[in-house]
């Protein structure tokens, strides 16, 4: 194999990597996510980048491929726009941050229109790495961070403005303008929905099923909307996994589950984890359960799912619980 085969496979691996550990990491706090993709750049589009030239003729990027931070990419498309501050400080708590741009905001900030994102620069830490990310550690990538109808805009501008013949068109960019308004307001009614269908469960305003129903991900989710309305939605599939994680500890009617969570204090476990977000419905639950239960929960949970490292996982966050524990009662 030739060194430039050999190196973009060594990208492909870690890019591989990096995007499985994002996933893992979303789904450990509850997060809820349309997608998570990536992509190595081209060797084309890499030389190109590295021959552009300052305006005083200098070279943009002197250091060569060390220099370019986006040879690896991955792109976090969500549903719904108030998520994105979290995942940017889960990724962040993660992988050491080089820069943090929130582009729309800027853009809005100066009275601009249209889609911009919020973009990462990350690296795989030396010290302590993501278990999947071991071997890559110094890694740099780029993340972009977008709603579903921001990917759709922008796919669809990119391909029209740096692939098509009209990109400039006046008459083509005012379309996209309107376009991009449209989106920005889809957006916010996204997040007023996901609001209102909270509150509405919540609330008791929405049927709930027979309490000697066996759970499932539609009741557990109704079940945890009106025990934590506070808490951000997670994911549909991790509604699901959860099911089963009661169901390992004897909980597995809806009656049972409305039980168990009405009688605990999300308050003490939220302030003994200290999280620097809400975290989704399906992680305050799954803490609670382990603040709860200690050891016998990891022994019955820590081979639910696919995630083979959640007993190592699950371990540090007891050891936490309790440390927590302990100094606020020594203090």
């Amino acid at each position: 194999m030739d060194e430039s085969r050999f190196r973009k496979q060594a990208l492909n691996d870690a890019a591989q990597a990096i995007r499985d550990t994002i996933v893992g990491r979303l789904h450990d706090d509850g997060l809820n996510h349309h997608d998570v993709k990536f992509r190595v750049k081209s060797a084309a589009s890499a030389a190109e980048k590295m021959s552009r030239r300052c305006d005083n003729g200098e070279l943009k990027y002197p250091g060569g491929l060390e220099r370019l931070d986006d040879l690896i990419g991955v792109r976090v498309i969500l549903y719904v726009e108030s998520d994105i501050d979290a995942v940017a400080i889960a990724l962040t708590s993660q992988f050491t941050c080089h820069d943090d741009e929130d582009k729309t905001a800027i853009m809005r900030k100066n009275g601009g229109i249209g889609y911009a994102g919020r973009h990462l620069t990350l690296e795989v830490p030396a010290d302590n790495p993501p278990t999947n990310c071991r071997d890559y550690a110094g890694y740099r990538f780029e993340v972009q961070i977008r709603t579903v109808l921001q990917h759709a805009w922008a796919e669809f501008e990119h391909d029209i403005r740096f692939k098509g013949s009209s990109g400039d068109n006046a008459e083509i960019s005012r379309a996209f303008t309107m376009a991009s308004t449209l989106i920005e307001l889809a957006d916010q009614q996204f997040v007023n929905i996901a609001d209102t269908l909270k509150r509405l469960q919540s609330e008791g305003a929405i049927d709930p099923v027979p309490e000697t129903q066996t759970l499932d991900a539609g009741s557990l989710q109704g079940v945890l909307n009106r025990a934590f309305p506070q808490y951000r939605s997670s994911k549909e599939n991790q509604y699901d996994w959860m099911v089963h994680v009661l169901a390992a500890n004897g909980i597995d009617t809806v009656s049972a589950a409305e039980d168990w969570f009405r009688s605990i204090d999300e308050r003490k476990v939220a302030k003994l984890m200290a999280y620097r977000f809400n975290p989704g419905q399906v992680r305050i639950a799954d803490d609670l359960l382990l603040q709860s239960f200690g050891e016998s929960y990891v022994d019955a949970t820590k081979s639910v799912g696919s995630d083979r490292n959640r007993e190592s996982k699950l371990l540090s966050r007891l050891r936490r619980l309790r440390d927590e524990w302990d100094d606020q009662q020594d203090g």
